[in-house]
């Protein structure tokens, strides 16, 4: 079911070189009842209709719960839709959600369900639309417990319905319930080929040696090779476990490696960068932000993070150009003075289909005090060599310090603001969404989603272009429903229960 009507604000025309802020938007519904703690959004595009789009994000607050908000006219307006009106037997939280769509257009949102009083993941659940948020399946359940930071990707490519690939964190045997058991948990991977009912059976993508392992961010390639980036936290026991301390004080690694195979093997990890300084505690290691991963049209890889190398906190890109077997060097994104003392985090990548490479961040250059989120766009042209001056897109800044804080070790005096920012980009315009705190008062503190539409030029009515051209006319906002056939071929039956 689609409901709550989300009032638009004002057209905002904030330029920067050559690209403009064409519109800026809330997207959750404002409540003022239950005060929610709206982050971590993710973004997807119909491929049958570009001006489609849909928008999962997570809630940390009041408690742990999931959402989905889909828009008609290529993000100038939002709705909220129910894709889980009733929680699967044994779940009592939605959580942790991840969207996509299909070569056909269907929509499928992922969700892992918590239960008991520490929020255990006891199992991963996949339901599908194909009437455009309308109506969804009963949930299924695709992954057993304890597997965390769950990622889904779809290869529409592959097969009549396409090969959906998921990537996680298994975790083995228990531990602290604010950190990973101090074993090793490997990040696995497995797919489907009919639409999430049976899977190929599970492989190792971390490598065996390393041994605290997290954070898997997935992109597929065009010629079917699928990629996984992670983070290799070496000898920093204290945020694995969340055990007491400080910030760790010596660095991480950022991992990469690649199936050739579409899915079924994992080669050897590549270290991308060797010299990541951590930034903070790992508040929960559960949900610690993932690098962003894209792969563009011609077989480039691109990884985006951040760090405190510098003193404050960087955002970064590397570029491969045979598949990650190496990485070119690395390239610092946000262009503000360097050791300013303001930091810049969270970044996100995209690859129009012009070949265009768009980055967007949090960013805290506009504030003294180092407290207020603005979120910036880069693009760049070149592969990745050089980046357009950067687009301040927010109009109001946000407080980083409203947010969730959590009752743990590894969080003490921390906000939660979530672990991602959403982004999609078409041959000419990004669509863009974040965690905002502008709506907060004295009786109102809590999070919700914005959204923005940067233009680089004027659409040329190819693929994509829907969210540079708007679309269907929204007046109290009503949803155009394109009922859809789809083929129902049976693919042979690998596995038919959950992971």
């Amino acid at each position: 079911m689609i409901s709550a009507v989300v009032v638009n604000l004002p057209v905002v025309e904030a330029t920067t070189g050559g690209a403009r802020v064409a519109f800026e938007v809330p997207v959750t519904p404002m409540d003022l009842i239950k005060k929610p703690a709206n982050n971590s959004p993710m973004l997807a595009v119909d491929p049958t209709n570009s001006r489609f789009v849909a928008l999962a994000n997570r809630l940390d607050g009041p408690d742990f719960s999931c959402a989905l908000q889909v828009s008609g006219n290529g993000g100038r307006g939002w709705a909220s839709a129910r894709p889980v009106p009733k929680l699967p037997r044994g779940a009592e939280k939605c959580y942790a959600p991840e969207v996509a769509f299909d070569g056909d257009g269907v929509l499928y949102y992922l969700f892992v369900g918590l239960h008991g009083g520490g929020n255990a993941p006891m199992g991963a659940f996949l339901t599908t639309s194909s009437d455009r948020a309308r109506t969804f399946t009963p949930p299924r359940r695709i992954l057993g417990a304890e597997r965390y930071m769950v990622r889904m990707a779809i290869d529409s490519a592959r097969g009549s319905r396409g090969r959906i690939h998921f990537v996680w964190l298994e975790a083995v045997g228990g531990g602290p319930s604010s950190g990973l058991p101090p074993q090793h948990n490997p990040i696995m991977a497995a797919y489907s080929d009919d639409g999430g009912e049976t899977f190929s059976a599970p492989v190792k993508v971390s490598d065996p040696g390393r041994e605290r392992v997290v954070a898997p961010a997935l992109a597929l390639g065009s010629d079917g090779a699928v990629h996984v980036a992670y983070y290799d936290l070496g000898d920093d026991e204290r945020d694995y476990r969340g055990l007491e301390g400080p910030t760790w004080d010596d660095t991480w690694s950022l991992v990469a490696t690649s199936s050739k195979d579409d899915g079924d093997h994992f080669g050897p990890g590549v270290v991308v960068d060797a010299e990541l300084v951590p930034p903070e505690r790992v508040m929960l290691i559960y949900t610690m932000p993932p690098p962003a991963l894209i792969a563009d049209a011609r077989g480039r890889l691109y990884v985006a993070w951040y760090d405190a190398r510098n003193g404050d906190w960087d955002v970064f890109v590397r570029r491969s150009d045979n598949g990650g077997q190496t990485w070119a060097g690395r390239r610092r994104v946000n262009d503000d003075r360097v050791r300013n003392g303001r930091h810049q985090y969270l970044p996100r990548l995209a690859v129009s289909h012009g070949g265009r490479l768009d980055v967007v961040f949090y960013d805290r250059r506009r504030n003294a005090e180092n407290r207020g989120n603005d979120v910036f766009l880069a693009s760049s042209t070149d592969g990745g060599r050089g980046f357009s001056p950067n687009l301040k897109l927010t109009s109001l800044d946000s407080d980083s310090r409203i947010g969730p804080r959590y009752l743990v070790p590894s969080a003490r005096g921390l906000v939660e603001f979530g672990s991602r920012l959403a982004l999609v980009s078409s041959r000419h315009s990004a669509l863009v969404a974040w965690a905002d705190t502008r709506n907060n008062g004295r009786s109102f503190k809590a999070q919700d989603i914005f959204a923005a539409r940067a233009e680089m030029g004027q659409s040329d009515g190819g693929a994509g272009a829907g969210l540079a051209a708007g679309g269907l006319a929204v007046t109290g906002f009503t949803l155009a429903v394109a009922l859809r056939s789809h083929r129902r071929r049976r693919t042979r039956r690998v596995r038919s229960r959950a992971i």
